[in-house]
């Protein structure tokens, strides 16, 4: 006979499986059906603050008959009065135009967060540096319209994906009321520009008045030497950069980008350089830094966000003492009920968590940039007595520059695949996506590129070969005796965590390789002992930040994901298949004594182990599901196409470009860029600087260089390729 608990467990179960048949379905759709109508939560966005309403969405003693909740997509209150419900058929009256362009100002929320600062720099100039947010859709809605589409098509149509390209990213929002219902995300950039006379000076001063609000700052912006509703922002003169990563925030300038002189880097070299010019020959004016969505100061998303949004998912991590009481406890002794009824919680808001985070790669992070370019292009939408708005009056107005770094390039790729009117100038720095190569072969050449650099690195520092046995035999007998080394922040230092500081080989010998050694020769308390130093273990945290931005290792291989199924862990699959053909990729077997072969490190990968303890912001039962839902998606929506690259480089030439590849790079397989570039390929119209005198990080080491080089290449004032 079934017990009366396990009676309610099969209750509640049941109930929690109805109701969470609407997410079955393969796509991000079902986020964006359940959050209509429940817009602008905000707990995830604003410096980490949650709402009141948070502790009564997950009180623990929430009735049992009531549906559990997960957190983001409950919130009611509607952030803006409503307005008349519009018709997609019925054209728009000149009245309901400007209604719905004065509500796309409120929904963007443009704010210039605090005063700006000023910055000396070369020949006795000064740089103003404004730090912005603004709000921007969640789901763009051309990307759910494609979700939608790959829900219906994706079990009958087998022909090649073709991305529609979007020639308007806030159009939906002056057409359709329905679209201001998307709950938003906050997105941070800095905008970066010379002041270079007396008006630039008074405006600089009028933007610190301490009594301006963030929005009010952001509106005074906009109006230096314009009459009013006209944006003194030319977006033809500002150069966009997008970041490596994925799941990192942006350099800031000054501090992480110097602009001491037009040489210390590429971004001093476009303002003040004078051999960087836009499309037109005119000198950039602005340098903007975005923090891409999820990093940075951009609605950041770390494990305290995620506990948050979505604690359902988390309800089977082991609780500390005085956490609370534990879900389930109704069920008394019954373990196996109380287990049944967590377990379906938990899946449910497993998809949630995974439909959610699947809107956080390169397709959303160009439209966000192209959100980003029309609020700055046209901060003050008005609808002329013709109808007509600012842009349709004005036309495209592409950014003039975009450079791209590493998988800032494969934005950038995207970038040309998906928007209409994409750069004018796009530059490539170690950042040509390897498309149209699966991604187990991807990790398969990879692997081989890091042992060339593990052996290049000994070859530096022979001596290390000892050392790094001596570690990895010491912590494989912590490892085998259950007697772990336990890191500062709570991780495991286990051998293969170890290695993986050879994430940074793929940096420059004099500087990455000297930071590695440095690291490596202080892992032992004296050089005669083999008692690991608490120095080495603090650096090894510091150094090995994945606990910080869980996306890199969340949706660093869907990177790779262009609408061609699951990655499946891929590169922990190639490792495994290089050490069963290979005994020099084991390290269990490299680092005895007796054996000829130094240890080789690992390189830009993320593994299942990491979510098994190594890491502890990574691990437990809600990160290690949802790390492996991730791995296991199969609808991801394709990040490439072909014909619209071609498109806007060969046929229309909308695009000049040229990219800078790195010969030995480690972490972009220079095969398989150079594929892409052929007559014929997808990046036919790229001028590309092939090269071995840089590493990945020659954007960091030599910018300036750099970037002037591809200038000039990109307007055939330089003969390369000769």
């Amino acid at each position: 006979m079934v017990s009366y608990h396990r009676q309610r467990a099969l209750i509640a179960l049941f109930s929690l499986t109805t109701r969470a048949s609407a997410f079955s379905a393969p796509s991000t759709s079902a986020v964006a059906a359940h959050v209509k109508g429940h817009r602008h939560r905000h707990l995830f966005i604003r410096g980490g603050a949650t709402t009141s309403s948070t502790s009564s969405i997950h009180d623990s003693n929430t009735n049992e008959e009531e549906e559990p909740r997960t957190g983001w997509l409950h919130n009611t209150e509607p952030k803006y009065a409503s307005y008349p419900t519009t018709s997609s058929s019925a054209p728009l009256s000149l009245a309901m135009k400007r209604l719905m362009a004065d509500k796309m100002q409120k929904y963007r929320n443009h704010r210039i967060i605090t005063p700006p600062a000023a910055h000396p720099c070369g020949d006795a100039n000064r740089m103003m540096v404004t730090e912005h947010k603004i709000s921007i859709p969640l789901t763009h809605p051309d990307l759910q319209a494609a979700m939608n589409n790959e829900q219906s098509s994706s079990t009958t149509n087998d022909e090649e994906q073709r991305i529609v390209p979007v020639e308007r990213i806030d159009g939906a929002f002056l057409t359709n009321n329905e679209a201001f219902d998307e709950p938003t995300i906050d997105v941070y950039f800095t905008i970066t520009e010379l002041l270079s006379n007396a008006q630039d000076e008074a405006h600089f001063h009028a933007l610190q008045n301490p009594n301006l609000s963030p929005s009010q700052r952001a509106t005074l912006y906009f109006q230096k030497g314009t009459s009013d509703g006209e944006s003194s922002v030319d977006p033809s003169r500002m150069m966009l950069y997008l970041q490596g990563g994925p799941g990192f925030g942006c350099a800031s300038p000054v501090s992480g980008l110097s602009l001491a002189s037009s040489s210390s880097s590429w971004a001093a070299a476009v303002l003040l350089g004078g051999k960087v010019s836009n499309a037109d020959g005119k000198s950039f004016q602005r340098i903007v830094l975005m923090d891409q969505r999820g990093t940075g100061r951009s609605s950041a998303i770390c494990k305290q966000q995620l506990v948050k949004m979505f604690p359902d998912l988390f309800l089977l991590d082991k609780k500390k003492e005085g956490e609370g009481k534990v879900v389930g406890e109704e069920f008394g002794g019954d373990s196996d009920a109380r287990t049944m009824l967590l377990q379906a919680r938990q899946q449910k808001a497993l998809k949630e968590a995974t439909d959610y985070l699947s809107l956080f790669r390169a397709d959303s992070i160009v439209r966000d940039a192209e959100w980003i370019r029309e609020s700055l292009a046209n901060p003050f939408p008005s609808v002329n007595d013709d109808g007509n708005d600012d842009a349709a009056v004005n036309g495209p107005q592409p950014w003039g520059g975009a450079l791209g770094q590493s998988f800032g390039g494969f934005c950038l790729m995207t970038y040309l695949s998906s928007i209409q009117n994409p750069p004018e100038l796009v530059y490539f720095t170690g950042g040509i996506a390897p498309m149209n190569t699966p991604v187990r072969e991807v990790y398969d050449r990879l692997w081989l590129r890091v042992r060339e650099r593990s052996w290049k690195y000994y070859e530096q520092y022979p001596g290390d070969v000892a050392t790094v046995k001596k570690i990895v035999r010491k912590l494989l007998a912590h490892e085998n005796s259950a007697d772990p080394i336990i890191l500062p922040s709570g991780g495991i230092l286990t051998a293969r965590r170890f290695l993986q500081v050879g994430l940074a080989l793929g940096g420059s010998p004099g500087t990455s390789f000297a930071n590695m050694h440095s690291v490596i020769n202080s892992a032992f308390v004296d050089e005669d002992s083999d008692e690991i130093s608490n120095a080495f273990l603090k650096t090894i945290d510091y150094e090995q930040s994945f606990d910080d931005a869980p996306l890199y290792f969340l949706l660093h291989e869907s990177i790779y994901a262009d609408g061609e199924g699951a990655t499946q862990w891929a590169a922990n699959q190639s490792y495994e298949s290089h050490v069963e053909a290979n005994s020099e990729f084991d390290y269990r077997v490299t680092s005895e004594e007796d054996n000829s072969n130094p240890t080789l490190f690992f390189g830009e990968m993320v593994f299942p182990f990491m979510a098994h303890g190594d890491y502890s912001e990574l691990s437990n039962s809600g990160m290690r599901t949802l790390s492996e839902a991730l791995a296991e998606k199969s609808d991801w929506l394709p990040l490439f196409d072909e014909t619209n690259m071609r498109t806007a480089l060969v046929h229309k030439k909308k695009s000049r470009a040229a990219a800078a590849c790195y010969y030995d790079d480690m972490y972009v397989d220079f095969e398989c860029a150079m594929k892409l570039v052929q007559r014929g390929c997808p990046l036919e119209g790229v001028k590309v600087y092939v090269t071995n005198e840089y590493q990945h990080s020659g954007l960091r080491d030599d910018g300036a260089n750099i970037i002037n080089k591809l200038a000039a290449m990109s307007k055939n004032r330089l003969h390369v390729p000769s």
